[in-house]
């Protein structure tokens, strides 16, 4: 059985007409059971036992009617002092309801008020209380996070931020599943809209990491917010393989050793040979290119090693 809170009420009797009567029974309404001393006290009782003993000490909230009448009354006063301790001992909640113009005491105004412009209408201010008498909070409910704070980062870029490293990783798997550098943006978008990245993340990231010298990027035609291809940089390749292949060294060197030992001249040959993805093995032989370790010639779906450096060689030994 739920217990019903009690809320003690100090006020200036010249506001009782005025505002403390309704304001009471409203609260009584919410299913607050507010203590008012013309509610309270009969002939014969103890004005201060009644009110200090039973209303004030058995309060879980601690109404304090402000009002140009009420903030210079020596009885207001002694209650609130009463209020004040058990606030600071945390047995119940002090509010302060202001209703006119008046001067706050210095003890509650570090306080947050209610303010109640109109004595006639004020149902927002009521529930404003009696929610914070029930502890209830009016908050929207919390929604799910975005499903890429989620997934587990490699860090491949450390100076950039998580979501620059979960678009730089899209990337290489593009890379890796179509065995072509310049990769058509549409499925990468997908990719990343479907773990909650908006087009402006995506499109931020991809700048970035277009500034930074790891890919090449090109709009869309037509005006689309989209760009329209990505062009991966041998060095960016490398530093995503060389997080998500387990024996990429060892891949490099043996790819080596068949150009250098064997005189395999091809890409094909060269996958045939080792067991090694097209994806990776064309990627190595660009690489070897770009560290001037081999001069390649290019044609459709074939990449075929036109001289061998020395250095690659040496690379061996």
């Amino acid at each position: 059985m739920k217990t019903v809170p009690k809320a003690f009420i100090s006020h200036a009797s010249e506001d009782k007409g005025r505002f403390v009567f309704g304001f009471a029974a409203k609260l009584r309404e919410k299913g607050i059971d507010a203590w008012l001393d013309k509610w309270e006290l009969l002939p014969g009782d103890s004005l201060v036992e009644k009110i200090f003993e039973e209303g004030i000490k058995n309060a879980n909230a601690f109404i304090v009617i402000l009002s140009s009448n009420s903030v210079n009354k020596p009885w207001v006063r002694e209650e609130l002092d009463a209020g004040m301790i058990k606030k600071i001992e945390k047995t119940c909640r002090l509010i302060p309801v202001v209703i006119d113009d008046c001067e706050i005491p210095t003890t509650l105004k570090h306080l947050l008020w209610v303010k109640v412009h109109n004595l006639v209408d004020y149902n927002n201010e009521i529930l404003q209380i009696a929610n914070t008498i029930f502890g209830i909070i009016d908050r929207p409910p919390l929604g799910s996070a975005p499903k890429h704070t989620a997934i587990a980062i490699v860090d491949y870029l450390p100076a950039l931020t998580k979501t620059d490293n979960v678009v730089f990783g899209s990337l290489g798997r593009h890379y890796l599943q179509e065995n072509i550098k310049l990769l058509c943006s549409e499925p990468i978008y997908k990719e990343l809209r479907a773990i909650d990245l908006t087009d402006d993340e995506i499109n931020e990231s991809l700048e970035i990491l277009a500034g930074r010298g790891y890919i090449k990027l090109e709009r869309e035609i037509g005006g689309s917010d989209e760009f329209g291809a990505i062009e991966l940089y041998t060095s960016a390749l490398d530093i995503f393989f060389r997080n998500e292949l387990p024996g990429y060294n060892d891949m490099i060197v043996n790819l080596a050793s068949k150009v250098v030992n064997e005189g395999m001249k091809t890409n094909d040959a060269l996958q045939n040979a080792t067991g090694v993805t097209p994806a990776v093995v064309n990627h190595v032989l660009d690489l070897f290119e770009q560290r001037g370790l081999v001069d390649l010639a290019k044609t459709i779906g074939a990449t075929h090693i036109v001289s061998v450096s020395p250095a690659l060689k040496r690379m061996l030994r």
